[in-house]
């Protein structure tokens, strides 16, 4: 008896395991991007805003960007030339590292590359220029370093 109950117990754990629903890529990728209720993330002390490796970030005082994974929407604050107030976004391919921004400021529409190290969200990505010669004074590639809170 003293052999059976072990192997009963281990049974017993391995049953109640099996009607857990995995998660899926995309929702792990959820998850981390953007926490059950959402994450928002702000400049703050030791982020910053590069555009082609030059330090921009005193063009954006106060930048926050909430990420929402229910909803996939967003919002944002402190960088009204670059980024919509708000919108939705989308994971762009099966990888679930790079994300859409709707809208119509120079960071929707374009394919933004993400890295999340702890509390860190690095985004990456490029603005092209304008079609029909508009003012291209945000064209280049951007770094934008956040922490999230």
């Amino acid at each position: 008896m003293k052999k059976i109950f072990p192997i009963l117990l281990l049974c017993l754990g391995f049953l109640a395991s099996c009607g857990e629903d995995p998660k899926t890529p995309e929702e792990i990728a959820l998850e981390k991007l953007s926490g059950e209720v959402g994450i928002t993330y702000t400049l703050g002390t030791t982020g910053y805003v590069k555009r082609n490796q030059v330090e921009e970030s005193k063009f954006y005082p106060g930048f926050s960007i909430q990420l929402v994974g229910t909803t996939k929407s967003y919002t944002s604050t402190g960088a009204p030339d670059l980024f919509d107030a708000s919108g939705n976004w989308e994971f762009v391919g099966a990888n679930f590292d790079k994300i859409r921004l709707t809208g119509s400021k120079p960071a929707s529409q374009v394919d933004i590359s993400f890295t999340k190290n702890g509390q860190e969200l690095v985004l990456v990505f490029s603005v092209p220029t304008p079609p029909g010669g508009r003012v291209a004074a945000l064209t280049g590639s951007y770094e934008i370093k956040l922490t999230g809170g």
